[in-house]
């Protein structure tokens, strides 16, 4: 005769559901346990090879490269954080300078992953769409040397002719021809402007080809190289620093320029520079560069709004463009 009942079944289902409880909670445990090794292992190997410093000193060379006057705001938190997955999220706040005063404008964002195609560097900005002012248009056509005109703006120097003097601002323009960035440099010298940025021609529908806007007898390229002050970094990417764009610092711009162009080509692969930071064409930019040097056709710069409208008599600017304004700040 059996004594099974209804009270030991419950004794012994209850006993089996306190078991298989424990031990599924001693399974997650050993499991929380190991993924905790597993991130702390990967963020001492980041650590240790400074991978995520990395990354963000090299988005900022892009940011340098091929964005006109944006800055990384300096001082400004860098955020970092490696997934599970080894994807390396950075972010850090940009600006814009106008006049001696930084304007915030947005924030990089990073996401670097194990598969370069699968990267991406973006700019968000607070106002998308302002930065439609920096075009550029090649003063000769590089197949044939014929003079090319530039699309132009009437709507520049009348509105900066209103503009109170108590006002500083951003102006980009192109010149009439190809000049050494020294030459540039002498040209704006009576000038009480600051230059922040320009605009080199790197061998484009020349040596390879881009895409490019063409207008009448005009021609605009998609996608440009700029000079401006040189970014350095020590070994472990801990402290950078960054010159200005002036003349005393010229030389050490440009060779610095160069020399980060063969880091990025002698330590990373093509992929990484081209699909992840966008920096198209590196090579044979480099390459025209170090064989045919710094050539200059226009710049952005940032002053009292008269010193801006000075520019109108200058017989080399043409194709003036005028971006952000802001109150007095200037010495």
């Amino acid at each position: 005769m059996s004594d099974w009942n209804k009270d030991r079944e419950k004794k012994i289902m209850t006993k089996y559901r306190f078991t298989l409880t424990m031990r599924v909670l001693r399974v997650l445990a050993a499991c929380l346990l190991l993924f905790w090794v597993y991130m702390m292992a990967v963020n001492i190997i980041s650590d240790a090879f400074h991978t995520e410093r990395k990354h963000a000193f090299y988005s900022k060379l892009a940011l340098d490269w091929k964005h006109p006057n944006l800055h990384e705001n300096f001082g400004g938190f860098t955020n970092k954080e490696v997934t599970a997955f080894l994807t390396h999220k950075i972010s850090y706040p940009i600006t814009r300078k106008v006049g001696q005063d930084f304007q915030a404008v947005g924030e990089v964002q990073i996401e670097k992953r194990l598969f370069n195609a699968y990267s991406t560097f973006n700019i968000q900005r607070f106002e998308p769409g302002h930065e439609s002012i920096y075009r550029f248009s090649l003063p000769e056509n590089p197949n044939t040397g014929a003079t090319l005109t530039a699309n132009e703006d009437p709507k520049v120097w009348t509105p900066l002719s209103k503009i109170h003097e108590g006002t500083v601002g951003e102006l980009a323009f192109s010149t009439k021809s190809y000049m050494k960035p020294e030459e540039l440099m002498e040209m704006l010298k009576p000038y009480d402007l600051e230059v922040l940025w320009m605009p080199l021609y790197t061998g484009e529908l020349k040596e390879f080809q881009i895409g490019y806007g063409s207008g009448g007898d005009s021609i605009e390229l998609a996608s440009i190289y700029g000079l401006t002050g040189a970014r350095e970094a020590g070994d472990d990417y801990m402290s950078e620093s960054k010159l200005s764009l002036t003349e005393e610092f010229m030389d050490e711009n440009k060779a610095t320029m160069l020399k980060q162009m063969e880091n990025l080509l002698e330590n990373k692969s093509q992929s990484y520079y081209e699909n992840f930071l966008g920096l198209d064409h590196l090579e044979e930019r480099h390459k025209y560069l170090k064989e045919n040097g710094f050539k200059v056709y226009g710049a952005v710069v940032t002053g009292p709004v008269k010193e801006l409208l000075k520019l109108k008599e200058e017989e080399q600017i043409r194709s003036p463009y005028l971006g952000e304004l802001d109150y007095w700040n200037w010495e």
